[in-house]
């Protein structure tokens, strides 16, 4: 869990980064540069809307704030550093193309499909936007009970919340997808 103490530098370190007073952020957040030294200092913890006030000042989102690590405003993963890990709901693996990011609202993943029984599809669901664009060889992505063959090149998005799933549909190789998923009802 993190500390007020972390919230204030975090805040700090934004608003020195900027270039911002105390009253700058006071004149843009409504907030007191008393109060807000306070939370810089580790004296007091920001209400919600304290803590949304005063990130809007210093244009940063609010989860920057309270994510558990502090996580860089850019995701940048280069290819040496990429790991490959086992799917679990089909043969498989998946690379992350993205780190996480505060707030973070969409990711991005490369997935290589190894061939698989009879195209099986295992289902799932979750509160997601979901798009992925076939790179090489045929994908089967399966939606609310209808099938769709998707051959290099081709593309779908669903909303998430959807049974679906996806699988390997050729018999003797790879396929590969690159994945994104976004959160949905999020602004």
């Amino acid at each position: 869990m993190i500390t007020k103490e972390e919230i204030g530098k975090r805040m700090k370190k934004i608003r020195e980064k900027k270039h911002m007073t105390l009253k700058n952020v006071e004149a843009k957040a409504g907030i007191s540069a008393t109060h807000i030294s306070e939370i810089e200092r580790g004296k007091t913890s920001p209400t919600i809307g304290a803590l949304i006030r005063i990130a809007n000042a210093l244009g940063k989102c609010p989860a920057y704030f309270i994510e558990t690590e502090e996580l860089d405003d850019v995701s940048f993963v280069a290819l040496e550093d990429r790991k490959q890990v086992k799917l679990e709901k089909t043969e498989g693996v998946v690379e992350m193309l993205t780190n996480s990011i505060p707030s973070g609202k969409i990711n991005a993943k490369l997935i290589t499909l190894h061939p698989c029984s009879a195209g099986e599809v295992f289902l799932h669901s979750h509160n997601c936007d979901e798009a992925a664009q076939v790179l090489s060889g045929k994908v089967y992505y399966e939606v609310d009970g209808e099938r769709y063959e998707l051959s290099e090149g081709d593309s779908i998005y669903i909303v998430g919340n959807q049974e679906h799933g996806f699988s390997n549909a050729s018999p003797d190789k790879d396929a590969k997808m690159i994945w994104f998923a976004s959160e949905r009802g999020i602004n």
